[in-house]
């Protein structure tokens, strides 16, 4: 499901990504998600976890519209569709987040990430009502908002705090960093509009009283902050970390040598790879499984109209001839690293256009991704 972003990844990159709001008209087609697969969407979603939520002055209970039962020895949870239908029908929202095995959802997500080198995470938003879902609030994430059903109301205000992390959130620092009271951007979204919304911004989506349904995916890179608690746990080796505190005099010489120790560390670039290492390796990115061609040892060749994508945020290690997606670290010689780049450069070519702008021998390039694709490096659509 290609998107337009009317703009480069390396433009939005340099002049917005966490800088100022971008919006993306007619990004998307607008019946690329339907109701029947909303429909879907919240049906397989595990609606007793804290993830799915319904908001009607407040986020109401779970025992309101959910009933339990034991299934053979399972315990299984569903909507009391009856409740459901009569909040949306007062006005409620419905939420679902961390969508997760959704195939046009995740299509969506894998554009979202490719165009971003981020991981992201998915949430569905549906209303009929004309009340705020939530009040106004910034986000602890740069969210793109896709909208697919109906339009939506967008009040955005510039932020009071800014690159707020996941423990600073509006509700909690709100009366210290309260909203501007002019908006940055009033803007009423249509079907297949895309709004993008850096972190901290301040912003209340509001429905207009018809079906509305928007997708907000959330993007997660690797922050300072984790760099500098990661490398903390490894100071850990540190005999001076390790010593116990009992008198600022004595404690003050253990002290700035760990200060001292700390900055070497982190200022130290093969640390800098290795923690982007392994914050790389601990993300996963869904892929459409393929069984009847990765695990078929009777199946015929790729088909030529097949389109691949890299199952990493970023094509991290590219550079040093090293790939790392999904947990996987694989060395590439020159030509396997090309075919990455090219793949991640053109996300939308066809085998058939890779081997054509190869200079590596077609069957090469067939065996190459068949291996790439059977050790979830890449990913396959056709």
């Amino acid at each position: 499901m290609p998107i337009n972003f009317s703009i480069s990844s390396h433009d939005f990159r340099n002049n917005y990504q966490e800088r100022k709001p971008f919006l993306m008209p007619g990004a998307l087609p607008v019946d690329a998600v339907t109701w029947r697969d909303v429909n879907g969407i919240v049906e397989r979603a595990n609606v007793a976890s804290d993830d799915f939520k319904i908001s009607y002055d407040g986020i109401r209970p779970k025992g309101e519209y959910i009933e339990s039962w034991w299934d053979i020895g399972t315990l299984r949870h569903r909507l009391i569709r009856s409740v459901v239908y009569d909040y949306m029908q007062k006005g409620a929202t419905l939420i679902s987040n961390k969508i997760y095995g959704e195939e046009k959802v995740s299509q969506i997500s894998n554009e979202i990430s490719n165009f971003t080198a981020r991981q992201v995470v998915s949430s569905v938003y549906v209303a009929f009502g004309d009340r705020s879902s939530f009040k106004c609030h910034w986000d602890t994430r740069d969210v793109f908002a896709v909208q697919i059903i109906g339009r939506k109301r967008w009040l955005i205000y510039k932020p009071s705090f800014e690159f707020p992390l996941y423990t600073q959130q509006s509700k909690d620092y709100g009366h210290l960093y309260p909203c501007p009271d002019s908006p940055y951007m009033d803007v009423i979204l249509e079907p297949g509009d895309i709004l993008y919304l850096p972190r901290g911004w301040w912003h209340d989506p509001l429905p207009l009283g018809e079906p509305t349904v928007h997708i907000a995916l959330g993007t997660f890179p690797a922050y300072t902050m984790d760099y500098l608690c990661w490398s903390v746990n490894q100071m850990q080796n540190n005999l001076h970390s390790r010593r116990s505190l009992s008198e600022w005099k004595e404690d003050y010489i253990s002290l700035t040598s760990v200060v001292k120790q700390m900055n070497e560390f982190i200022c130290d670039r093969d640390n800098y790879e290795r923690f982007l290492n392994e914050f790389t390796a601990g993300r996963r990115v869904e892929s459409p499984l393929s069984l009847e061609v990765f695990g078929n040892p009777s199946a015929g060749p790729l088909p030529d109209i097949a389109t691949f994508f890299l199952n990493s945020n970023k094509a991290h290690g590219l550079d040093k001839n090293y790939i790392i997606a999904n947990g996987t670290k694989l060395s590439m010689d020159d030509s396997g690293a090309e075919l990455i780049r090219f793949i991640t450069d053109h996300p939308r070519a066809t085998l058939a256009e890779i081997i054509e702008h190869s200079g590596t021998p077609e069957a090469q390039i067939r065996e190459l991704i068949t291996q790439l694709c059977r050790n979830d490096i890449l990913g396959m659509i056709f």
